[in-house]
């Protein structure tokens, strides 16, 4: 089974939250990848060059987790990603030709499922208010199959463009390049973030997950296009406030914003700096704990509340 790590207070069920806002964190399996897939300096600017050092490469990481946020809100929990797939290891379900399996090795039990891990919080899926899914790759979007089939009417959002990519690629493509359409849930049909919400720190634009706007979400292109991240401005129940911002696969690791090493795999090495240097600028402007979905320091940064200074 999968690490797990300690939950909010509250489990994410806003019976107990006491109108907190808060974020935990688990993990659906855990990955090794590849370290030129991890991180590559942005000195090495031509694609095919990074993606054949990640091929090249014979390292494995550290098992790295497969993260998956809750949010907690006085109008019912949000999922921030939903984890990869139990059904991954099920014979042919990831066919063993694709570039996913020779950059990466996941492990994952059917008790690591998203759903399994909710209920043993006490959350049902069909509680949750929302879903954010930062990317479509299965290691973000691969618990909702399951997700949708306990709850098919929640909320799924994604970044329209991110969709459009996606799917204007024909299937070999975009199983190619990490999305397989097949492993969606049938006529599957999400949400798209509106960019309505205006400014928020570097951010020209964002999107309100919640009315009161406590829960945001903003465009960090680059490792795909149409990568989200999400703010939540947070609170205990005790009133201490924290500002929390999810960035899935913008980076892999809080150490590799200030070494301003995007991961080697992207689809566009320029674009994913742009969002580490705002992702940067936004930790000059406002304290906040930032949390990548792959980070194995994760666990230590939300419970000691760890705030990202950015080294000059």
């Amino acid at each position: 089974m999968a690490p797990t790590y300690p939950p909010a207070a509250d489990d994410g069920d806003p019976k107990k939250s006491n109108g907190a806002i808060t974020v935990s964190f688990m993990t659906t399996g855990t990955v090794r990848v590849r370290p030129q897939m991890r991180s590559q300096p942005i000195s090495n600017q031509w694609v095919i060059a990074r993606r054949l050092r990640c091929f090249y490469d014979r390292g494995w990481t550290e098992p790295l987790p497969i993260g998956v946020f809750i949010i907690s809100h006085p109008n019912g929990p949000i999922l921030f990603d939903t984890g990869e797939s139990p059904r991954y290891n099920e014979p042919g379900f990831v066919p063993g030709w694709l570039p996913t399996k020779m950059l990466a090795s996941t492990t994952i039990s059917h008790e690591d499922g998203v759903v399994s891990q909710l209920r043993s919080r006490g959350i049902e899926p069909s509680a949750l208010q929302a879903v954010v899914v930062s990317h479509l790759h299965g290691d973000h979007a691969g618990g909702l199959e399951e997700l949708l089939a306990a709850a098919p009417d929640l909320p799924i959002y994604v970044n329209r463009e991110h969709w459009d990519f996606v799917t204007s690629a024909s299937s070999f493509q975009a199983k190619m390049q990490g999305f397989n359409r097949d492993h969606w849930p049938a006529g599957f049909k999400p949400r798209f973030l509106d960019g309505k919400a205006g400014p928020i720190g570097p951010w020209k634009h964002s999107t309100k997950i919640t009315p009161d706007g406590k829960v945001l979400a903003v465009d960090t292109p680059g490792h795909v296009p149409g990568h989200v991240s999400v703010i939540v401005r947070g609170h205990d129940s005790g009133g201490r406030a924290t500002t929390y911002l999810l960035v899935g696969d913008a980076t892999y690791g809080v150490d590799l914003l200030d070494k301003e090493e995007p991961d080697g795999i992207n689809d566009n090495p320029k674009a994913a700096l742009r969002s580490l240097m705002l992702i940067k600028q936004f930790a000059r402007e406002t304290e906040l704990v930032v949390l990548p979905s792959h980070d194995a320091t994760v666990g230590r940064l939300l419970e000691d509340r760890v705030i990202y200074k950015p080294k000059e």
